[in-house]
């Protein structure tokens, strides 16, 4: 794809990101629902921690772990200046994030969040390509790099780029988790939120929430 393109898809995109979502039914969603999360240009995926089976051991206490993918210096970088924000659009080596909660995110967080329903063969699957998304060490564990303001950050098992942002991740694992929903082109998290809206099931959690934007 053209830059010139991918210069007109990325600004289109902004534009749909800024504008409001269709209105889900509110619901107060089962804990094993998966969660989407859009905070601002960014998407995250929360699963119950018990479907991360052994992983979830290193973190005692936790109901919900969060993942999400991004760039390795800007996302690990305590004090974003001007050099990270210039440089975090190109590619580069990657972070998966994890951030372990105690309660539901919509109890822990103001975020655009909505709720999924999922069978065990469903949630298993998208397990699996979590936990895929590790880049792991000879002894097949996470690589840890990294821990900032309550999550850690973990080699990432494939690079970022403009053709593969934290929000395409976020629509292949929706994909890996049987859901249809399309990566192509998928840029900013309107993209992705705007798809999520529309699956059959999907409802905004009861909880602390900001108007629905992505």
């Amino acid at each position: 794809m053209s830059l010139p393109r991918r210069a007109f898809l990325a600004s289109a995109a902004a534009l749909a990101g800024c504008a409001n979502l269709p209105e889900p039914r509110i619901c107060v969603a089962a804990h094993s629902a998966i969660r989407v999360i859009a905070r601002s240009w960014h998407t995250e995926i929360a699963v119950p921690a018990a479907a991360m089976g052994g992983f979830s051991a290193a973190y005692p206490g936790a109901s919900t772990l969060l993942f999400g993918f991004g760039k390795r210096n800007f996302m690990i970088s305590a004090a974003r200046g001007l050099s990270e924000w210039l440089a975090g659009p190109f590619p580069g080596r990657a972070v998966m994030q994890v951030t372990a909660l105690s309660v539901p995110p919509e109890e822990a967080m103001a975020a655009t969040i909505l709720a999924l329903p999922i069978d065990d063969a469903g949630l298993e699957r998208l397990a699996d390509a979590l936990w895929n998304s590790f880049s792991l060490d000879t002894d097949g564990r996470p690589t840890r790099v990294s821990q900032i303001q309550g999550s850690d950050f973990f080699e990432a098992s494939r690079d970022y780029g403009l053709d593969y942002t934290c929000n395409t991740w976020t629509a292949h694992m929706l994909s890996a988790g049987g859901f249809p929903v399309w990566d192509e082109d998928v840029v900013l998290s309107g993209a992705i939120m705007r798809q999520v809206t529309e699956l059959p099931g999907a409802c905004r959690p009861e909880g602390r929430r900001p108007p629905l934007r992505a």
